[in-house]
């Protein structure tokens, strides 16, 4: 090959000293590739001896640039495999064309690094008798790390450095294997969503590492402690009886609880809710103790915050808790996908017989297109934590509409409801804010409703809120007015414009002379303080006529229309 490249090289011309030079030019061209490559590139003699190494090979062994002459190749490795000497020798004497292996490389003063190495025998042409060994080393360490890194985060979670779901899986089908009783718990944290939604993801995160932190410090060496996803953390306890599981749930609920969630002027406590089930007392696999664990952390739950519960395997609330979890899932399905709707029922004035307004009802349908019972969805979503988001996709639907109504010249006002939880969201003003520059509302054709019972749980609370958003523009309807009279009281300091009067009084104030008492007396009150009111399931003429004759100044029921949707209503006026 030598000779080939030579011959290319000089053109034909094969004059002693133009071929001298050439070699010397092949030769230099030889050493500047081995100096240059990030590769360790050496040979040795038969014993081993080093005869060459390169610059790369060099620095990464500290050797300098005179070699000891008794340097070995054996000598440049950590720990070498017993069996290369063999293979060496197998290359030597032919049986082997070239040989590969992974062994780290000795490095002075710092950690051994991992090389792979490629042998092949080396015959010297000038010396036909004496096989020589070309050894050439390429660093792995980055990608051997790399790789485990990788399998490290195939069982564990980046963000706590604990185990992953999968891992915590493992390791307990392998505690179940042995035989030996255990237990295990699961919890999450009751505000997670909270803090995520008033400082972000970032101080989120933070939390859970903080998390982490505190169940270490009071867990035992031998606890497995995993985040099983989100907020969910599980613990395995090897050799741990009733007593001192219990012990440890309590000392877990403590100590979470002393964390302080945010910063600067706006404070969340920490609380958790933990469910234990022991093994195999409250099951025979790793699958059915999760699902056990998942129940009782629902009844620590049912509880209060900041509780733990055992398994009991109580068969009615077990049912109880797997209608729960399925409108849990139901409801976040709902929110995820966003299919809600809005029916709309108008509300009438009883003076001039003229609709004032038309009232929002919420309406959802399943992942088939059929109808969900409302209700039930929504005690779902108080029960869940999940009202907020279900409040704020309501006023997004309404508002949108709204601005359909806008853009076609329609002028009508629309009442949405607002949960009994609205006014614990600490985002509902700066959200209400952001739909109504999103979807150009005039907030003068929005009316909020919200029940006497939400309104009056944090008085000062709710004025605070309703003050801001009426500042804004928009206004108020007290729901469900009459269920508690002491809201009398307070009427006067909560900013509404409308009373709605509780349906149940009115179902039956045909034959119920009480019931037509109480509603002129509300009436009266809601006169004195320049309120106007509306009555709920207005449902024939007679008692129209009735409630007209009481004074009250609105109706909505079934006698004047059901709700309907938007399209159904403004179809004809948006074409």
């Amino acid at each position: 090959m030598a000779l080939t490249w030579l011959k290319k090289a000089s053109g034909g011309k094969q004059t002693p000293d133009h071929l001298a030079r050439l070699l010397a030019e092949q030769e230099d061209f030889s050493r500047l590739l081995q100096d240059t490559a990030d590769i360790v590139v050496l040979t040795h003699e038969a014993d081993g001896t080093v005869l060459s190494i390169n610059r790369h090979g060099r620095w990464l062994s500290g050797i300098g640039e005179e070699a000891s002459a008794d340097l070995h190749f054996l000598d440049l490795l950590h720990q070498p495999p017993s069996f290369l000497g063999g293979r060496l020798r197998e290359l030597l004497e032919g049986r082997r064309s070239n040989f590969r292996h992974e062994t780290a490389l000795v490095r002075p003063g710092v950690d051994p690094l991992l090389l792979a190495w490629w042998h092949v025998p080396w015959h010297d042409k000038n010396q036909s008798t004496n096989t020589r060994i070309l050894s050439i080393g390429l660093d792995i360490s980055d990608q051997r790390l790399a790789e485990e890194h990788l399998g490290w985060l195939a069982l564990h979670d980046p963000l706590t450095g604990l185990l992953n779901r999968r891992g915590f899986l493992e390791t307990a089908r392998e505690m179940e294997s042995s035989g030996k009783g255990f237990s295990l718990m699961v919890l999450d944290l009751d505000q997670f969503k909270d803090i995520n939604d008033l400082r972000g993801h970032h101080q989120g995160d933070r939390l859970l590492q903080q998390v982490s932190r505190v169940l270490r410090g009071e867990l035992r060496q031998s606890d497995i402690i995993a985040r099983l996803g989100g907020d969910e953390f599980g613990v395995l306890l090897p050799n741990s009886d009733r007593q001192s599981v219990e012990r440890a749930a309590r000392r877990c609920c403590h100590s979470l609880h002393q964390i302080q969630a945010l910063e600067d002027d706006i404070s969340v406590a920490i609380t958790t809710s933990i469910g234990v089930v022991m093994f195999p007392e409250h099951g025979n696999d790793v699958d059915q103790l999760l699902a056990n664990a998942d129940i009782a952390l629902y009844q620590a739950k049912a509880r209060g915050r900041n509780a733990w519960h055992i398994f009991d395997g109580d068969d009615a609330y077990r049912a109880r808790i797997h209608e729960r979890v399925f409108w849990e899932k139901q409801i976040r399905s709902v929110l995820d996908g966003q299919r809600i709707d809005m029916h709309y029922q108008p509300i009438m004035c009883l003076d001039s017989g003229k609709i004032s307004h038309h009232e929002a009802l919420l309406r959802v349908r399943d992942e088939q297109n059929e109808l969900l019972p409302t209700a039930q969805l929504i005690v779902a979503a108080e029960q869940n934590g999940l009202i907020h988001r279900l409040d704020e996709q309501v006023i997004n639907a309404v508002f949108e509409h709204a601005k359909q109504l806008q853009s076609i010249g329609e002028n009508t006002t629309l009442a949405v409801n607002l949960s009994g939880l609205s006014f614990t969201n600490p985002r509902l003003v700066a959200h209400i804010g952001r739909a109504r520059e999103k979807y150009s509302v005039d907030p003068a054709k929005i009316v909020f409703e919200i029940t006497e019972t939400a309104a009056l749980a944090d008085i000062d609370s709710s004025i605070q809120i309703m003050e801001a958003l009426q500042a804004e523009g928009f206004s108020f309807a007290l729901d469900d007015f009459g269920v508690g009279f002491s809201s009398l009281y307070y009427l006067k300091k909560l900013p509404v414009s409308y009373i709605k009067i509780d349906g149940s009084f009115i179902r039956n104030i045909i034959h119920d002379s009480e019931h037509q008492v109480l509603i002129r007396a509300v009436v009266d009150v809601a006169k004195a303080f320049k309120l106007r009111t509306i009555a709920e399931f207005v449902e024939d003429g007679d008692v129209m006529d009735l409630l007209r004759s009481l004074g009250v100044n609105y109706a909505q029921g079934y006698h004047i229309e059901k709700p309907r949707s938007f399209d159904e209503i403004w179809a004809t006026s948006s074409a």
